[in-house]
């Protein structure tokens, strides 16, 4: 039995997508918890929550959208798209986090990182100057990897063999 990577590819992005709408919307304690940066959930409860903000967070659930549209049209170029953005958003996640931790952070990251990442909660080790990403974001970055590689073997087996329903 040959494996569907591109039905995997579109359960991997519905669970990244749902994970970022949680993080975003629901308090979860030190999970998810950023001085100065409430919860979605939070803000609407205190009646401050701005349209902007909503429709920033909805946007990250438009590349699994558009993808599944694109899987069922058959839109080869979409689907190869959706994953440039989030090969993309991955080395953004890279960037920030594991650049610092394996080669040490900038005195500014390490004021940036205690004052917002200093409660949250961490998976990995940090030492000296070397800043481990919080738990919240070491899963959102094992997700990304998980969308990307299932989908590029998806597209790839796709050019490999004929076009059945997948």
């Amino acid at each position: 039995m040959k494996t569907n990577w591109l039905r995997i590819a579109c359960f991997t992005q519905v669970l990244l997508a749902v994970y970022f709408q949680l993080i975003q919307w629901v308090p979860l304690g030190k999970w998810n918890y950023q001085p100065g940066f409430d919860p979605l959930a939070i803000q609407a409860a205190r009646g401050h929550l701005e349209v902007q903000d909503v429709v920033y967070v909805a946007l990250f659930a438009l590349p699994v959208l558009l993808f599944w549209l694109a899987r069922r049209k058959r839109w080869t170029w979409m689907m190869w798209l959706c994953l440039i953005g989030y090969i993309s958003w991955l080395v953004m996640q890279i960037q920030t986090w594991w650049i610092v931790y394996v080669f040490g952070a900038s005195d500014r990251w390490m004021a940036i990182y205690q004052r917002v990442f200093g409660q949250s909660i961490k998976i990995l080790p940090s030492f000296g100057r070397h800043l481990a990403p919080d738990g919240m974001h070491l899963v959102l970055q094992m997700l990304l990897a998980l969308v990307v590689v299932s989908t590029f073997l998806g597209l790839l087996q796709g050019r490999r063999t004929p076009t059945r329903e997948q």
